[in-house]
């Protein structure tokens, strides 16, 4: 089966910060190439749930100890939300966030 350009280009992404069992080696710089990790990660877990901190942190971690770090960006790129202390969603529908607009030099 052959894969779209695109598809390729993923690939090539987790092979780079994913190691072999699929922890993250380090987290991508560039906003790019770290939506497209965060929405493998993502992508894993149950749509339209709430899970407390703990059933999260539990689902996060075969992916990486910091588990903080990688909730905080999820819910930063809008991945899953964090309507409250200790809960957290993941939405129905996977949600995309555009990349962020330059900052105008001085």
């Amino acid at each position: 089966m052959s894969q779209s350009p695109g598809g390729d280009v993923r690939s090539h992404v987790l092979d780079t910060f994913l190691d072999e069992e699929g922890r993250i080696i380090v987290m991508p710089a560039k906003h790019t190439k770290r939506l497209q990790l965060l929405e493998h990660i993502a992508a894993t877990l149950p749509p339209a749930t709430a899970l407390d901190e703990t059933e999260m942190n539990a689902r996060l971690r075969p992916f990486t100890d910091d588990v903080a770090m990688l909730r905080r960006y999820l819910v930063d790129y809008g991945m899953i939300q964090r309507p409250g202390p200790d809960t957290y969603v993941i939405p129905a529908v996977p949600v995309h966030i555009p990349s962020p607009t330059p900052m105008p030099r001085a």
